[in-house]
């Protein structure tokens, strides 16, 4: 857990290191980022559900043959 953390930090230092070189606000940015991952693991979630719902309707379709 260590080395993941350690890599977390290194990569959070980095992107302000580069808002900082570009004048942009790093808690901005930090917002943008932390949206994106929750927009990705809700698609993720979404696709998630949707199998499962799939695998429902076949299993109760069988059922019913």
């Amino acid at each position: 857990m260590d080395n993941i953390d350690q890599i977390k930090k290194k990569h959070i230092d980095e992107l302000n290191s580069i808002c900082e070189k570009n004048g942009v606000d790093f808690k901005s940015m930090d917002k943008l980022v932390q949206s994106e991952r929750l927009k990705k693991l809700q698609k993720r979630n979404h696709y998630i559900h949707q199998t499962i719902d799939s695998e429902i309707e076949k299993a109760l379709g069988n059922e019913n043959k």
